[in-house]
């Protein structure tokens, strides 16, 4: 398949300690023009193995954890086409022409899932294409064309969120889910990712479930009612401040994450600024927190669109303190805290900004 876009530690410990090695045999069959094909295990490229095709047919066999999920592919002009089974000792059989798996019941619930959604996916790298293509135009008729396929390729993302819940719903007993999961989860929300991953699931101690635990935590610390965590960064000047300096004294704060190199951050600026500057007499202030990595064109972005409140960064990009304690997978991002420091609301951004702090304000 095409592949497009305390707690996890003790997990990991845990899969470590009880891990069973289990042989893996796959045959399968790629276009003639195939000369070799790789088995990633785990999504983890330092377990990359390799095996030759001889007219259009191969066979790998290795060992792995059990449970493990092997992904099998190859190169294409387009990126990599490559097919996921899981590692449970029987035979597996891989088709990448026709993205068919055959193998055990689960492998085989698997290969059906694949096949199934295969047209969406196919679909969604011919529109990525063609977005790709139409960006390079400076045309009336390409906005417009660009506009459709945004939302048509948002109709398929949301059907194969749909799809995989539904899948991921029915196959609680078994370790399938684990090749979605984490592919999908940043379009999940905190609710559908508790859903499907709790204690009570057969994947849910699975190496790959650590990021999407990972990610669910941060969620959970920015939703509506939970306190607000607190951040050591730098400030402009060099100078080590906390993020509770500011929040839970008393008044309204925007914790705003943003990067100077980020468009839209830089779009949304200006109805940050303008919030600032029509409540910030009436108690409300804000706290930037930068995923800059270089300290002059995070200054120069401050200076330039007038970010008169306080700014802080550690200058490490997407791996910031930020992005560990909040889960911050994109930006821009926000949460709105209140004078006791509890979040009351989150993203918040253009119009629903402006309506918050009004209904707050009033």
């Amino acid at each position: 398949m095409r592949k497009l876009f305390i707690t996890a530690a003790m997990a990991l410990t845990a899969i470590g300690a009880n891990a069973q090695k289990v042989k893996y045999e796959i045959s399968g069959i790629v276009a003639d023009s195939v000369k070799e094909v790789v088995v990633i295990v785990n999504n983890d490229k330092n377990q990359t193995y390799k095996f030759a095709v001889t007219n259009g047919k191969f066979t790998a066999n290795g060992e792995a954890d059990k449970n493990d999920l092997l992904e099998v592919g190859h190169n294409v002009s387009e990126g990599f086409n490559s097919i996921e089974a899981i590692n449970d000792g029987e035979p597996i059989e891989l088709n990448l022409i026709e993205n068919t798996v055959k193998g055990s019941s689960q492998n085989t619930a698997l290969g059906n899932f694949i096949k199934a959604n295969a047209a969406d996916e196919i679909r969604m790298i011919a529109l990525v294409t063609e977005y790709s293509e139409l960006r390079q135009k400076k045309t009336a008729e390409a906005d417009a064309r660009i506009k459709e396929i945004m939302a048509e390729a948002d109709d398929i993302r949301m059907k194969g969120i749909k799809s995989l819940l539904e899948y991921t719903k029915a196959h609680k007993d078994d370790v399938t889910p684990v090749a979605f999961i984490p592919n999908v989860m940043y379009d999940l929300t905190y609710d559908q990712l508790a859903e499907i991953i709790n204690p009570d699931v057969a994947y849910f101690n699975h190496p790959l479930m650590a990021r999407p635990k990972k990610l669910m935590d941060g969620l959970k610390k920015r939703m509506p009612g939970a306190m607000f965590s607190d951040l050591v960064m730098n400030d402009t000047e060099g100078k080590e401040r906390k993020l509770s300096e500011w929040v839970g004294k008393g008044n309204y704060v925007l914790v705003d994450f943003w990067a100077s190199w980020c468009g839209p951050c830089r779009a949304e600026m200006p109805n940050v600024v303008a919030a600032y500057d029509k409540y910030h007499a009436k108690g409300f202030d804000v706290v930037g927190v930068s995923f800059d990595q270089k300290e002059d064109a995070w200054k120069k972005a401050i200076e330039q669109i007038g970010m008169k409140w306080h700014n802080i960064s550690d200058l490490k990009g997407w791996k910031c303190a930020a992005s560990e304690v909040y889960g911050i997978s994109s930006i821009p991002s926000n949460i709105l805290v209140d004078g006791e420091g509890k979040i009351v609301a989150s993203d918040l951004r253009g119009e629903d900004l402006q309506q918050k702090l009004a209904e707050i304000y009033k």
